[in-house]
């Protein structure tokens, strides 16, 4: 049994701190998008931290032995339906987050037709194993190796479907390699983060656990001695803000937390090219590169090495927009959005009114105001909504969740308009190409003009519908390791619950035609791509890229934010997608301030021509 204490490789005693790097399921995150730097500097709060009620702490029951020994305990926790259960874990001195057993935890947050085990392979090796391939953890040297990673993480949900599942009308079946595999290595130890062997069982650190396996699309809060897990986007019901409260952070705390970071952007991270710095993450790693890119990147690693916690705000929401890659990347949201009324929120405010000169206040006006220049010009074509209003619309419907799916019919061409990739847009595809069919329509528009993204899979099913060579793979390029990838898909594609027999006979016969702008990211980006390779007109303007899952993380503190990583999704003959597709019709005009005038993109009788042109009908 061994008690390391922290290599701080990376950082020094008062080290820094930050946050940062989808189903396949990417959605454009654009939630701080609409906040501006005066949200900020008006912020009203209150500075009376939360009162809450205390159990008995983890460090008071597990507090370490001095023969260098853990007393591994039961540490609750809480699933994302409020269900309580147990896992081994103990708190360590320093480390702001309890260790937990890697096994259990990988054993809770993935399905459990895909049990993982533990072997000893002796001298503290151990490996860990599943159905589909397996990982070394080297306890001494803190180190991870496995041949196919992807095969051992990817094993998700989704490849054994429940009834509950969120993909009904698409399963992911297998998941395989194009060519033979790179392994995967990582030392730990680079990031200061420590692997423990207690008793024959492996500890992680719990947010180290959390983000390796964020693939699963569930991460974790700790909060009031209770781990907390949630589904991908979802809010945990508990006041985390409260660590906001506090105006000083320890130096525990802030060299975890920055080497974990880290250990994301340098392993994890699907270094999207629209990002400025990503090249440069990719060569030289994250630390180095805030150290040597230039001085505003070594302004906000001092930023992080503060032990103020509105540094921590400040540096992160800087970082985020430099590390701004079109809407997947984004560590500012929950900062912004849910801060509101701590302490540390205040003082940014305060400092960003006050203080015009301090160098924090323009790094943020600078960097933040150019993300939101960047965010209202891919908005620009929402303005353009209204144009619909002169057509009636065959059906029209709308989400609680603010999703819109609607089809009208010009002529012979029936015109499917949609804002994201989900079960909804699925089952509302298939309602258009019914009525299109009923209604003697000959051509079949997608309207992803205005779609930030959304399922891979459902992408994929409306691929399938419509290409002559049906489409039941799409590729990628693994983050990790650079492997070339695939996944294999079963679809429902008459919708009648049943995965056998579908695929055959499914073909109405359209003319086909996708419609795509700088508004079609990532899923919205990825389908129009995938058409122009199949041979099916696109019109429009040249989409807006997006190459990688959207990916959810949090911050040990309890801040969420979200980052292109684990895969970079490419075309069937290899590249990635992230350029975007250029139209075979640009149909867009300028304005004469220089914006661009979307308005024939909601010209039905132009749109009917284009596509009877194309087709010679």
């Amino acid at each position: 049994m061994k008690r390391i204490l922290i290599s701080l490789t990376l950082v020094s005693a008062l080290s820094i701190n930050l946050v940062a790097c989808g189903s396949s399921g990417s959605n454009e995150t654009t939630a701080s998008a609409s906040i501006e730097a005066s949200d900020v500097v008006d912020a009203q709060v209150t500075t009376e931290p939360t009162t809450k009620q205390s159990t008995k702490s983890p460090e008071e029951v597990n507090e370490a032995q001095e023969t260098g020994a853990y007393d591994v305990a039961q540490l609750e926790v809480v699933d994302p339906d409020g269900k309580a259960s147990t896992i081994s874990g103990f708190m360590k001195e320093g480390i702001p987050v309890p260790y937990v057993d890697v096994v259990e935890y990988m054993n809770k947050v993935y399905d459990t037709a895909n049990v993982f085990s533990l072997s000893s392979q002796g001298s503290g090796v151990y490996k860990i194993s599943n159905a589909k391939g397996n990982m070394t953890v080297d306890t001494v040297k803190d180190t991870l190796h496995s041949d196919k990673i992807e095969q051992f993480l990817y094993n998700d949900q989704r490849l054994n479907p429940t009834d509950d599942t969120e993909y009904v009308y698409e399963h992911i079946i297998a998941t395989d390699y194009r060519k033979d595999p790179y392994a995967l290595d990582i030392d730990l130890s680079n990031y200061g983060i420590d692997i423990i062997e207690e008793d024959g069982k492996v500890y992680f650190p719990l947010t180290t656990a959390a983000d390796f396996t964020g693939v699963s699309y569930l991460n974790t809060v700790y909060y009031d001695n209770k781990i907390y897990l949630n589904y991908s986007s979802d809010k945990p019901s508990v006041n985390w803000e409260d660590y906001f409260n506090k105006e000083v952070r320890d130096a525990g705390e802030i060299a975890y937390t920055y080497g974990e970071f880290c250990f994301v952007m340098d392993n994890i991270y699907g270094n999207a090219p629209h990002c400025i710095l990503a090249e440069s993450i990719r060569d030289k790693g994250f630390d180095a590169t805030l150290e040597s890119y230039s001085d505003e990147t070594r302004q906000v690693k001092e930023l992080l090495n503060s032990d103020k916690t509105v540094d921590l705000l400040f540096g992160t929401i800087i970082l985020s927009t430099m590390l701004y890659d079109g809407g997947h990347t984004d560590l500012s949201t929950d900062i912004l959005t849910d801060l509101d009324g701590t302490t540390a929120f205040a003082e940014l405010g305060r400092i960003v009114k006050e203080e015009p000169d301090n160098i924090r206040t323009v790094l943020y006006r600078k960097w933040y105001g150019d993300y939101i220049s960047k965010m209202e010009a891919k908005m620009i074509i929402k303005e353009y909504g209204s144009e619909f209003d002169k057509y009636q619309a065959v059906f029209d419907e709308e989400t609680e969740e603010g999703q819109r799916y609607r089809y009208y019919e010009f002529d012979d061409t029936g015109i499917f308009v949609y804002t994201n990739y989900d079960d909804n847009a699925v089952r509302n595809f298939k309602k258009a190409l019914d009525l299109a069919k009923e209604h003697g329509m000959k051509n079949f528009i997608f309207d992803d003009s205005d779609n930030g993204g959304g399922s891979t899979e459902s992408c994929m099913y409306m691929l399938n519908a419509i290409t002559k060579d049906k489409r039941d793979e799409f590729y990628y390029e693994s983050a990790m390791t650079g492997n070339a990838t695939y996944e294999k898909l079963d679809y429902d594609m008459d919708q009648d619950g049943k995965f056998e027999g579908d695929d055959e006979d499914f073909d109405y016969g359209f003319n086909y035609a996708v419609m795509c702008s700088q508004g079609s990211f990532s899923s919205g980006n990825l389908f129009p791509c995938l058409c122009k390779e199949a041979g099916i007109p696109i019109i429009g303007e040249k989409s807006a890229g997006g190459t990688c899952n959207l990916v959810f993380f949090k911050m040990n503190q309890g801040v969420q934010y979200s980052a292109s990583a684990f895969r970079v999704f490419n075309y069937q003959n290899g590249g990635n997608v992230e350029a975007g597709v250029s139209p075979d019709y640009d149909i867009t005009k300028k304005n004469t301030d220089g914006t661009t005038d979307y308005s024939d993109f909601r010209n039905f009788e132009l749109l009917d021509q284009i596509v009877d042109d194309h087709y010679g009908t």
